[in-house]
């Protein structure tokens, strides 16, 4: 994920400088020594940098372990066969600072990495509950998002895991204490899933959810939720679903991360739930755009090999809408090999990928121009190691302020979030039409590293000239700079 580096300046624009390591799947801590917990690049998790111990800060507002509950007894008349105590349960880890740069809640106030002040636009794994308890049973990390205008910032709140719960008759360990089912006398009337056994989805491939795995009973009805990402938040569903009221729904997910799903399927006793996230990872780098008011103005994503240094707009250099899709592709400059046709013969131009038996990069899988609640994907699945590409966001047609946000994923992860609420983009008002004329908002620069097949990214993001803060935004003007 983001490991904090000195700010820089380039030629022309400032930009802050974040690198970003993205090969692994942010999904699970692992727990070490005290003031070791951390994640483990071997496994299938995001790293999160160990901090040094000048990185500790005081709580200010300490409110004391809020993790502390009583312990579950519901032992009773309990036959010794089917009693469940906690022989070992794993210790809750908490200090009394917090560690900043291991996106863990070490003083236990409720809160991850409170008063560690981040890079704006960075992203980072993140875990709330007893920093013992990382990685634990079904406790999955989520993610924050560093805000803040100025300089440096504040991490956000820590969204889209699973955090410690009571502890449910379901096979899971859901208190992530290191036992399942300790403290209850039942015989689990559903297994539910730990998200690291759930099989990983792809964009653009459909995703089958088959419940029968977990509950095997009679039922008389099953339903199921989905949360996404950045954009899903603020559109709507990226994603579609078909037989969300059968026991096997199928999901077309477009975007690339993590998607927390819920399973309640009616029996003749009462409702019974499963909580696991469902990871979904595109090859390579990849940037959505989304913004207010889709239907209504249509905003346009740009992608640049910096290397050219061209205007914006060629269409020779720059992937957008006039040469980057099935219908158009003229992206012969980059020099980039195909690949396999699965990556895109799901999208919105599928078919004529098919048709080609390939899929060509770079690409813009989503071109929105005038539909309610859709977001715009460009897509590079083989990026070459030490290539720079830089973001642009061109407001072609509408009216009022879009305040767009840019995501960047790379190997299915999410590095950096810009213009995310409450850092919303302002001054980008002008639909100035083709040509890249109106609004344009130069979002940040992009490095890939490639090795043995993992991408890992190093963000730049775009500031003013001579400036260490703030969106770079633009008007009238198609000049790379």
């Amino acid at each position: 994920m983001q490991y904090l580096r000195p700010m820089a300046l380039l030629c022309g624009a400032a930009v802050t400088l974040l690198s970003c390591s993205a090969n692994n799947t942010g999904s699970t801590f692992q727990t070490g020594s005290s003031g070791g917990a951390g994640l483990d690049a071997s496994s299938d998790i995001v790293l999160v940098p160990e901090a040094s111990s000048s990185d500790v800060v005081d709580a200010t507002t300490d409110q004391g372990n809020v993790y502390q509950h009583d312990a579950t007894d519901e032992q009773g008349d309990c036959p010794p066969q089917m009693s469940q105590p906690c022989a070992s349960p794993i210790p809750d880890g908490c200090a009394a600072h917090e560690t900043c740069g291991n996106g863990l809640d070490d003083d236990c106030n409720g809160q991850a990495d409170d008063g560690c002040t981040c890079t704006p636009g960075a992203v980072q794994a993140c875990f709330l509950g007893p920093p013992g308890h990382a990685g634990v049973g079904a406790c999955v990390a989520g993610t924050q998002t560093c805000e803040g205008s100025g300089e440096f910032g504040l991490w956000g709140k820590c969204v889209g895991g699973i955090w410690p719960a009571e502890e449910v008759c379901d096979g899971l360990d859901n208190d992530c204490n290191g036992c399942a089912d300790d403290g209850l006398c039942c015989q689990p009337p559903i297994m539910c899933p730990n998200s690291a056994d759930v099989p990983e989805g792809h964009p653009f491939v459909p995703y089958t959810l088959d419940g029968t795995q977990w509950y095997s009973g009679p039922a008389t009805a099953w339903s199921w939720k989905i949360d996404g990402g950045p954009c899903d938040a603020l559109l709507g569903a990226s994603y579609t679903v078909t037989g969300t009221t059968t026991a096997k729904p199928v999901v077309n997910f477009t975007l690339s991360g993590d998607y927390t799903v819920t399973m309640t399927v009616t029996t003749p006793t009462g409702d019974l739930t499963c909580t696991f996230i469902v990871h979904v990872a595109g090859p390579g780098m990849r940037v959505e755009l989304c913004w207010e008011g889709t239907g209504q103005r249509d905003i346009d994503l740009h992608l640049l090999r910096s290397d050219f240094q061209s205007n914006w707009c060629n269409d020779t250099y720059d992937c957008y809408y006039m040469n980057c899709k099935a219908s158009n592709w003229a992206m012969q400059s980059w020099n980039y090999a195909n690949g396999p046709v699965a990556e895109c013969q799901g999208g919105p131009e599928g078919a004529q990928w098919a048709s080609m038996g390939y899929c060509a990069n770079p690409r813009l899988d989503i071109d929105n121009i005038d539909k309610v609640g859709i977001p715009e994907n460009i897509n590079v699945d083989a990026p070459l190691t030490g290539q720079m590409f830089r973001v642009m966001v061109h407001y072609y047609n509408g009216v009022g302020e879009p305040h767009p946000m840019v995501n960047i994923y790379c190997d299915g992860h999410r590095v950096a979030t810009y213009g995310q609420a409450p850092d919303v983009v302002t001054g980008f008002t002008d639909g100035g039409g083709y040509g890249c004329q109106g609004s344009t908002w130069r979002v940040a620069d992009v490095k890939t590293n490639v090795s043995s097949g993992s991408t890992v990214c190093d963000i730049q993001a775009i500031h003013p000239p001579n400036q260490s803060t703030g969106y770079y935004v633009r008007d009238n003007s198609a000049d790379y700079n």
